[in-house]
Order: structure tokens, then sequence, then C-alpha cells
């Protein structure tokens, strides 16, 4: 009988785990193009020059932005399709290529003008979020997660 209760309780602790699970995204893959959170300022100026725009923290390239703080890119950001993750998904791209490239999402949340899914990286440091308007792919942040 103690067999038995065992075998059910270890059953249970599976099915709980499992329910528990999150995408566990290789952090190299939160990126837009060669740009990612945590790289440094003179990194990013070496890459891509100066920015277009600068306003504080706030720099703005032709097909991208960023967040600098401290020396270190704290978030990318596009609404440009020229732009795509190390696994190739970009703004235009139908919703299902998230399922399909990323799996389930960490979280989503329902807004008035869409739906944003999140993604953690597998040591939680970093996320990638994707804003699907109509079930099309609109804009891709990659950020430190804090």
């Amino acid at each position: 009988m103690k067999l038995k209760n065992l075998a059910a309780l270890l059953c249970g602790v599976m099915i709980l785990g499992s329910s528990l699970c999150f995408a566990a995204v290789d952090g190299g893959l939160i990126a837009l193009g060669k740009i990612y959170p945590g790289m440094s300022e003179t990194d990013l100026l070496n890459a891509f020059g100066q920015p277009v725009y600068r306003d504080g923290d706030d720099w703005t390239y032709q097909t991208f932005k960023v967040e600098v703080e401290r020396g270190i890119v704290e978030k990318v950001s596009t609404r440009s399709d020229t732009i795509t993750t190390p696994n190739g998904v970009r703004v235009g791209q139908a919703a299902e290529a998230l399922n399909s490239t990323f799996g389930k999402a960490d979280k989503v949340d329902y807004d008035s003008d869409g739906v944003e899914y999140e993604y953690y990286s597998t040591d939680r440091t970093k996320k990638i979020e994707f804003k699907v308007v109509n079930g099309i792919i609109a804009k891709i942040n990659c950020s430190l997660n804090e």
C-alpha cells in the first residue's frame, strides 16, 4: 500500500512541476540583429555608430531604438520588418511563428490594441516581448528583466 501512495505522490509532484514550467528561451536568442540587452554602449557605438536621434537614455537608429543606462543597453526594440531575432522572427509575421519558434509564452497580456507575449531567458535575466495586433507581430522588445 505504501508503494502505491508513493507512486501517486510522485505523479502528483511531476504534474505540478510540469504546470509550472516556462518557455526557457536561451539568452542568446533574446536579441534583435546583433543588438542585445546587456551589450555595452561602446560595442553598440562601434557596431552601429551614432544614433539618428538621442534624447538622454533613449537612442533612435533607423530600424531600432535602444535605452542605454550606465553604459549598458537595457532595452532594444523595433517596429521594422528589416531586423530579426537570431532565430528569424520579425515584425510582420503571423503570431503563430511565436509558438513554433519560442514555445508557449511565459506571460500573455491582453490590451485594447492587441496582445503582448513575453518569454524569459533560462536564467530569467532577460526577456523578449512581442506586440501582436490582429494576429500579426507589430513590435519586438528585448530587455534586461528587472
